[in-house]
């Protein structure tokens, strides 16, 4: 099982990474419309912006992050390809806005 935390300038480019990967694909849910759903083995938690954090007295604590945010978690091997077009990013945060339990 892998966990990787994702980040794209906009929630588009993160779907197209994914599909590139392999990670969703489409599904039809009627009357010709089509989403984008993880493969088996994929759970992908959208999170998209992350906003800044203010005390009480409007004074920031933590600035906001402006960009597209999602945890992916893989339960097979990912091959050098599909890491390869995944938008991971570095450094890591200290203290991750979310994660997986």
């Amino acid at each position: 099982m892998i966990d990787l935390m994702l980040r794209t300038t906009v929630r588009a480019q993160m779907d197209a990474a994914l599909e590139a990967a392999g990670l969703l694909r489409s599904a039809e849910i009627g009357n010709g419309e089509t989403i984008l759903v993880p493969v088996l083995g994929v759970s992908l938690d959208r999170i998209g912006p992350i906003p800044a954090v203010y005390d009480i007295d409007g004074n920031m604590v933590s600035r906001g992050h402006p960009e597209y945010h999602a945890n992916l978690r893989v339960t097979f091997d990912l091959t050098d390809e599909q890491i390869g077009v995944l938008p991971t990013f570095d450094p890591l945060p200290a203290i991750p806005y979310r994660v997986f339990a």
